[in-house]
Order: C-alpha cells, then sequence, then structure tokens
C-alpha cells in the first residue's frame, strides 16, 4: 500500500467507463482511495454497448485498458448502483463523508428528434441510436432480454457523426443479410459483411439490392457532406479546415459506395405521415448554409418511410441535487471542473461536455484529473493513428489537472476512521448485495458471450 497523508481521504467517482477510470487511476495513484460507483455490470460505457461489435479488436485492448487502471489497491468498484437511483446525490454528498465526489458519468439520454409530437411513436417506428445500439451488440447472447428491433428497407436515419455511418452499416448489413438468406440461401456473417461492404458481398454472389427488391435506407443531414465531423481539424487554419472538409467528403463517399446507401444533405425533419397511429412518412424541409449557419427555406420534401431512426447526438442523464443549465451541469465560471454550488463536487468528460464522445470524454477526463459510439470509426487505420495521438495528449493534460482537485483534497480536514470505516462498511453492503467478490473475477463473470466466439464454433 502507498503510505500517504492521501490515505486518510475516500472520494467517490460516479461512473467508470473512460472519464471515471482515468480519473480513478490518476488519483488512485497519488495514494488517494476511490470509489467508483457504476450503474451497470461492467464499468466500459459505450465501448461496450455503442461501439458497434464489428470492432472487435479496438473494444477489447479499450475494455482491458479500463480493466488495468481500476483493478488498482486504492480504488473499491461497485457496480449495480445508480446515483440518483439506488443512493440519492444528497445522500452521497452529505452522509457518507467523502472528502469529494467526481461526476463521471456518461451521455446516455437520447437528443429528441426535433419534431413535435414524433415522440408517440419511440419505439416502435421511432428509434433512438443508443438503444438500437445495445440491441445489436448484444442480441447474440442466449439470456438477452431487451427490446428486439427489426430493421426495415427503405429506412431513414437522421444525423450526421460516424455513430449515423455506423447506424447506415448495422441496418443495410442486417436488410441484406436477411434478404440473401431468405432469397438465396446465401449465409453471411456479419463480420464478413462489415469489412468487406454490402457492394462486394453482393458482386461475390452475382446479385443486386435491385434483384433483392431492396430500395437501401436514406441517411438525410442538415449540412453537406463537407460539413460532416469525420475528420479532426487539426488546427484553425483555412487550409486546415479545407483538408478536413475534402477527406469527410471522400469518406461519405466511400460509405455510401461500399455499404450502398443514399444521401439526403441540406434537410431538416419537420413533421410527420401518419396512417392508424403508425407513422408512415416523414417530412423534410430544405436548408440552405448562410455564414455557416443552416437557414431553413421554403422547400419540404416528404420520405415514405415507416421506420426513422434518430442518431443526432446523446446528453448525460440528469441527477436530482445537481444544478442544470437547461441540458448542461452549471459549473462554477472560475473553475470549470467545479460544479455550481458546492465545494466539493466535481465533473469530468461528459458530464460537462454534454457529448456522448469518446474522443471528447478520454480528452477531458484527463485533463481535469475523462465521438466510439456516438461518433465512432470510419476505418481502424484512420482510428488507431486518432486514438494514439489523442491517447498522449489525454496522458499529459489530465496529470496536470488533477493536480488541481488533489491539492483541493489535500486542504480539507481528513476522514476520521469512523467516517472510514463507514465507507467500507457501506460499500460492502453493496458488494455483497450484487455478490462482488475481486475485480478481476466480477469482470470474468459478468462479460457477456462475444458474438465472435460463437460464430468461430458454428
Amino acid at each position: 500500500m502507498i503510505e500517504s497523508e492521501n490515505k486518510k481521504h475516500y472520494l467517490a467517482i460516479i461512473g467508470g467507463s473512460i472519464s471515471g477510470s482515468e480519473a480513478a487511476k490518476v488519483l488512485a495513484d497519488k495514494g488517494l482511495r476511490v470509489v467508483v460507483f457504476e450503474m451497470n455490470n461492467l464499468p466500459y460505457g459505450k465501448i461496450e454497448d455503442g461501439l458497434p461489435c464489428w470492432h472487435v479488436g479496438l473494444r477489447d485492448k479499450q475494455e482491458k485498458n479500463i480493466d488495468t487502471k481500476l483493478d488498482h489497491e486504492n480504488i473499491r468498484y461497485v457496480p449495480k448502483v445508480q446515483i440518483g437511483k439506488d443512493i440519492s446525490f444528497k445522500e452521497l454528498v452529505e452522509d457518507w463523508g467523502f472528502s469529494a465526489v467526481i461526476l463521471a458519468n456518461g451521455a446516455w439520454k437520447d437528443r429528441p428528434l426535433p419534431v413535435e409530437n414524433i415522440e408517440k411513436f419511440r419505439g416502435k417506428e421511432l428509434i433512438y441510436q443508443n438503444s438500437l445500439l445495445y440491441w445489436f451488440n448484444h442480441k447474440h447472447e442466449p439470456d438477452f432480454n431487451g427490446r428486439i428491433y427489426e430493421m426495415e428497407d427503405g429506412a431513414v436515419v437522421v444525423g450526421g457523426g460516424l455513430a449515423s455511418l455506423d447506424v447506415m452499416k448495422i441496418g443495410m448489413i442486417e436488410i441484406v443479410q436477411k434478404a440473401l438468406k431468405e432469397q438465396k440461401g446465401i449465409d453471411i456473417d456479419m463480420f464478413e459483411m462489415e469489412k468487406k461492404g454490402i457492394s462486394e458481398i453482393l458482386n461475390d454472389n452475382n446479385t443486386s439490392l435491385e434483384e433483392l427488391g431492396l430500395e437501401g435506407m436514406t441517411l438525410v443531414y442538415r449540412r453537406e457532406a463537407k460539413d460532416m465531423p469525420l475528420k479532426a481539424v487539426k488546427d484553425s487554419s483555412p487550409e486546415s479546415k479545407k483538408k478536413a472538409e475534402e477527406v469527410s467528403e471522400k469518406l461519405l463517399k466511400k460509405y455510401v459506395d461500399k455499404y450502398l446507401f443514399k444521401f439526403l444533405p441540406l434537410h431538416i425533419p419537420v413533421d410527420f405521415i401518419e396512417h392508424n397511429c403508425s407513422l408512415k412518412g416523414i417530412v423534410f424541409q430544405k436548408v440552405e448554409i448562410n455564414e455557416g449557419r443552416v437557414v431553413p427555406i421554403d422547400k419540404f420534401e416528404t420520405l415514405q418511410t415507416s421506420q426513422v431512426i434518430s442518431s443526432i447526438g446523446s446528453l448525460p442523464k440528469k441527477i436530482e441535487g445537481l444544478p442544470y443549465d437547461r441540458d448542461w451541469l452549471k459549473m462554477k465560471k472560475d473553475v470549470n471542473y467545479m460544479v455550481e454550488g458546492f465545494d466539493n463536487v466535481f465533473a469530468v468528460g461528459n458530464a460537462v461536455t454534454g457529448k456522448g464522445n469518446i474522443q471528447e470524454s478520454k480528452i477531458h477526463g484527463r485533463k481535469i484529473t475523462e465521438k466510439i459510439i456516438e461518433e465512432q470509426l470510419i476505418d481502424t487505420d484512420l482510428f488507431e493513428e486518432w486514438l494514439k495521438s489523442f491517447n498522449e495528449k489525454v496522458t499529459d493534460e489530465t496529470r496536470k489537472e488533477t493536480d488541481s482537485i488533489e491539492n483541493f483534497i489535500k486542504n480539507q480536514s481528513v476522514q476520521s476512521e469512523e467516517v472510514i470505516k463507514s465507507i467500507l462498511d457501506k460499500t460492502k453492503a453493496l458488494h455483497d448485495k450484487a455478490g462482488y467478490t475481486t475485480y478481476k473475477e466480477w469482470i470474468s463473470a459478468k462479460t457477456p458471450v462475444r458474438l465472435e466466439n460463437m460464430l468461430s464454433k458454428l
């Protein structure tokens, strides 16, 4: 054990994924003791439930990285506990006796599609990205009991980030895979279809979307292809921006050619068509870009469809007892990592940025002490390059910013042995309730059956 005055302090971190594990590891390495409260069995967040399951190597690498951080002598991992539900935030702050509480909860609340009254179709003809990705990643599991979705030919996806392209891939793979099996007796697994692409798969089997009776899905975006956030801008120079725009255009074309979906730019959803209480179409308004702003014009287009998928972003779920400005936590103006109204409550990652974005979360989390899947991947080589660069940046920035939280804690009165014992007793009770023993044993027992392992046995 690390001998330090810091050992007399226990901190709570809400959320164990990218930002939470990063914050926990940095603080634990400094000798502070940390309790990580995670609402799920596993701490991986969108790496497990939002990154499409064909990213096997990337998923495993990221999850192993989190495991390395959380399996630490100064960290107590507490799964299956949702702050605001199982334990109130007020109780956590006022009764548990933690020296500080750090919010690192992820962005799991889908931004509502901005069409009046369309929510009545939610879970039926209207599907949101987070629930769709969860189903896609877990539907193969023998004990899966979540909502089941059936991808429909002609579905419309609203969005424009990398996550939207993953949604398009999922939809096109699902409908083509089903058509090939039912009409041609050809059974091709998802991994092969994702790797080769729909176009190559159809060519290999001497068929086409038209022959299979498929029209394909449509992606609708409020801006142009060049405006999609598919390539990060290196700096603020016009050259860098132009380069990013060129790359985004090429990448979108690559996706369209490979997965055979349609792309409709410069349109926003404004209304829907309903028949017999079911969604039958969605009305889009044409827009123009004027000095960078989206400006609606008096032109409309209706796409007939019985399935709309919204992929326009995610927000952190609000926790009762915390201050918010619309959808975002209120942070102190002079200390942008401290929550307004509290002297010992901090926030990192998506809890501050309001973005369900692995890159944003990781950079912000390291910087304070956190778009995989929301805006995920284009191709493996590009992502690996991106991953390496921001990991290096994250490491440097986090270790610098974590000093601020550590210095704050050092100036707090040390916790009494009675308070520490109470924290240990309460966390043990939660462990006993869940059947938790050690971090390694828990992760081993709760990691779900992997699709790639099932297919390898067929």
